[in-house]
């Protein structure tokens, strides 16, 4: 079950997702998975899959990330 904290974080990373002004990010999915903020979706470089990793530390920097985001070359 994910607690209320969890939910805060993921529904914060994806409003900041939402608000981006690199569009792609905008579609990045956000979910927990045993206890890990997980991230699936494409983006155009690998300087954006970073960006998006580095946005959920930014959030909260005490959260396990697993960055599934593939670049489309």
């Amino acid at each position: 079950m994910i607690s209320s904290s969890e939910k805060d974080i993921r529904s914060r990373v994806v409003t900041a997702l939402e608000e981006s002004s690199i569009q792609r990010l905008r579609f990045i999915q956000v979910e927990f998975e045993d206890n890990t903020i997980c991230l699936r979706g494409e983006v155009g470089s690998f300087y954006h899959k970073q960006l998006v990793q580095e946005l959920v530390r930014a959030i909260d920097g005490e959260v396990k990330v697993r960055n599934d985001v593939t670049v489309d070359a």
